[in-house]
């Protein structure tokens, strides 16, 4: 059915955090863009981004902005040219600048769209069961995501996670070389015996914070403590990750250095050493995560899907429709829901079962809805276009 985008309406979110720290930063508030969009066909769908000044170079104000003055103007009365769809979403601004948060917005908000077109081409791999009649089953489980400036929270967080059956987990560094050691000497001291007998995994999150020529040594010594996989050491280009990448006795896997195509190009060079970590709000939406997991699938690239720390349940269900899809990745960090908000948008607030499960989402489109009196609460609407 074609779809001819008539109105956006813009808002700026808040919602309420347990804590969360990691190197490049602590949050007590998850602050967003929320948009509606409503199409000629009578229907309305929602987006969602959290835009990161460390990551794309976006921040709120500038994702309002371009939403505007460059990506609404571009989409307005025009009929979706689903064929062509990741150019008909701009991810760069005039000048080069990255609009990926910006972009992400609107590409979350075309997805019930998006979705009954890729049906209907029969693009979307549909899985059966036993029985032979059509399921949508998710594999890959949900990381535990750990880490404080106080090593007692981690080891509590740790415990807990175990409690609830987690079994892959992800420990923040960056946060300090006395504190890490503490981290990383408690949660070796809980799963190191699991984790040489295979059942738990452990990888870890610099976000940046370590220097190129300290990274090989540092990486060295967490060999011996059990971690598998060490994530954006330090800030640089792609190019440059994959020289570091070749220095280190473990794998490396790009956070902040993939952002766009031509990063995952340059990453590819090196599958052995190199993974990726995709997120929808960081990498441009939901069309253009999926095209990177099928570069990464094509390439033989081991990758992560990620999120960003305080996402809805807007973008926990967009998470959710690609991984129906048939997305395979390793790890899966995301639908944390009232794990980590203290709120949430949606009526039904999307969040991980026991062991890191997935279910399916029911319905067709985004598979939740907002909630009126929430988005009353948490959201201020700053443009109606």
């Amino acid at each position: 059915m074609s779809a001819v985008p008539q109105k956006l309406e813009i808002y700026r979110t808040a919602l309420p955090m347990r804590r969360f720290e990691h190197a490049a930063a602590q949050r007590d508030l998850a602050e967003a863009v929320v948009v509606r969009l409503e199409c000629s066909d009578g229907r309305s769908g929602w987006g969602e981004t959290l835009p990161r000044p460390y990551v794309t170079g976006e921040s709120i104000q500038s994702v309002i902005s371009d939403l505007q003055e460059i990506l609404w103007p571009r989409l307005a009365g025009r009929q979706i040219d689903w064929d062509n769809t990741y150019e008909f979403i701009p991810r760069v601004a005039p000048g080069g600048r990255c609009l990926n948060a910006a972009a992400c917005a609107l590409d979350v908000a075309v997805l019930p769209w998006f979705l009954e077109f890729v049906h209907k081409q029969g693009l979307a791999p549909v899985r059966q069961d036993a029985r032979g009649r059509p399921t949508r089953q998710i594999a890959p489980r949900v990381s535990g995501v750990l880490g404080s400036s106080d090593p007692g929270r981690t080891a509590r967080q740790l415990r807990l996670m175990r409690w609830y059956g987690l079994r892959h987990f992800k420990l923040k560094l960056g946060l300090g070389d006395d504190i890490d050691q503490e981290n990383l000497r408690l949660v070796h001291k809980a799963i190191g015996k699991g984790i040489a007998a295979d059942r738990y995994s452990l990888r870890v999150d610099v976000n940046g914070a370590w220097k190129a020529d300290e990274a090989p040594q540092r990486i060295d010594q967490l060999k011996g403590l059990g971690v598998s996989l060490v994530e954006q050491p330090v800030y640089c280009s792609a190019g440059e990750f994959t020289q570091l990448a070749r220095k280190c006795r473990l794998p490396l896997m790009a956070d902040e250095s993939l952002l766009t195509y031509e990063d995952a190009k340059t990453l590819a060079d090196a599958p052995e050493w190199t993974w990726w970590n995709i997120r929808i709000s960081k990498n441009g939406g939901f069309i253009p995560a999926w095209l990177l997991g099928a570069m990464a699938r094509e390439k033989g690239v081991p990758f992560v899907l990620g999120c960003m720390v305080g996402e809805s349940s807007i973008l926990s269900a967009a998470q959710r429709r690609l991984l129906e899809s048939g997305y395979a990745p390793r790890y899966v960090e995301g639908n944390y829901g009232r794990f980590l908000l203290g709120d949430d948008l949606t009526k039904h607030s999307l969040r991980f079962g026991y062991g890191g499960r997935l279910r399916p989402l029911e319905g067709e489109g985004l598979g939740v809805e907002v909630d009126p009196a929430k988005l009353a609460r948490y959201a201020q609407r700053v443009a109606s276009l």
